[in-house]
């Protein structure tokens, strides 16, 4: 199969200093902040940039599937419709043979990852590793022949070219940079993938570039890259935004959801709160009852105990009355005995 002829590059991760303008990471010396010459240096000409739809989109949805292959390396830049300053002669005389590229795509490995002005040469130590032209009516004659010769010049491991009008045969072409004192670009043959669609494979990157074919014209279609590591096609800017606005809809509704459940959790916590509350009345008139039977109970004891008391008083009454009845009944019977003795007496005497 194709895939296996293609090995992807997949150069070391390298992480971004903090803090540091340079610094050696793993062996690659990264600059994390602009060099002179790249803030000295025009960004922009006075022309008007005037792209196609064609030609925009091609940039814009190849520079985006780039761009998320390499999501997160920090040494790995994605570029596109940047200046590419390839000449030092330049900042003392500007002329149209040092003039600086403007490439449409570019992937440089084994630099900083950051927002750039412009891609200077000398001060990012490195030409690009890869370059892709989208021609448009008015550029193909340069893109096709004083580019390609630039670029060779200036070390660009590899020139892609793709006509999205299909004037070009073939309309997507690719080229590797030739070993040796002349530096010229050599053409790489196309391939058909597995699923059918002819690519032209790019050892750089370890990346088929396609046209997905339109209904209207089989040789005139949108870019895409494929992966031959996953097997599948790098999804291009339409797709990842599809991926996102998907992605932030079910972190809405996973939102939604946690919400609803925040809700349902207070909703318990206040029904077991309630509950407690509800509890806690229950003892509290529990305790309050027990209170009022204990208080009842005492009462109740102090009658018995005060019943008690007067029936004891009773009782003592009593017993001094049956004792004056007694001392009463004896009094009686010696006064008895008394009148007796005295009748007793006289009788005798009489």
């Amino acid at each position: 199969m194709a895939e296996a002829i293609l090995k992807p590059f997949d150069p070391p991760v390298v992480a971004a200093p903090a803090g540091v303008p340079a610094r050696a990471v793993n062996g690659a010396r990264l600059r994390w902040e602009p060099g002179p010459d790249e803030l000295r240096l025009p960004s922009c000409d006075d022309e008007p940039v005037s792209q196609n739809t064609r030609q925009g989109m091609a940039i814009a949805e190849c520079a985006g599937s780039l761009q998320y292959r390499w999501d997160g390396r920090q040494d790995v830049f994605v570029g596109f419709d940047q200046f590419l300053y390839w000449k030092r002669s330049y900042r003392r005389k500007r002329t149209k043979a040092n003039a600086p590229l403007a490439p449409d795509v570019y992937v440089v490995f084994g630099v900083a990852n950051r927002h750039r002005e412009s891609y200077v040469v000398w001060e990012e130590g490195k030409p690009p590793d890869f370059v892709l032209e989208v021609v448009s009516p008015s550029s193909r004659k340069r893109d096709t022949t004083e580019k390609p010769r630039r670029y060779a010049k200036i070390g660009v491991r590899e020139f892609f070219l793709h006509d999205p009008y299909g004037k070009l045969d073939p309309a997507l072409a690719g080229f590797e940079l030739r070993r040796g004192l002349r530096r010229r670009y050599r053409r790489i043959p196309a391939e058909r993938l597995a699923n059918g669609v002819m690519g032209v494979p790019s050892k750089v990157l370890g990346l088929y570039l396609c046209i997905r074919p339109s209904r209207a014209n089989p040789m005139v279609g949108s870019l895409v890259w494929y992966d031959p590591a996953a097997g599948e096609f790098l999804p291009t800017r339409p797709e990842l935004g599809a991926r996102a606005d998907a992605a932030e809809t079910r972190a809405d509704a996973s939102d939604a959801r946690a919400d609803a459940s925040d809700a349902e959790a207070k909703a318990a916590v206040a029904r077991a709160d309630a509950s407690d509350a509800e509890a806690k009345a229950a003892v509290a008139r529990a305790d309050a009852s027990d209170a009022r039977a204990e208080t009842a109970e005492a009462r109740a004891d102090t009658s018995d105990a005060r019943a008690d008391a007067a029936e004891a008083r009773a009782d003592t009454s009593d017993a001094r009355a049956g004792a004056a009845e007694a001392r009463a009944d004896a009094m009686a019977a010696e006064l008895a005995a008394v009148k007796a003795q005295i009748e007793k007496t006289r009788s005798e005497r009489g």
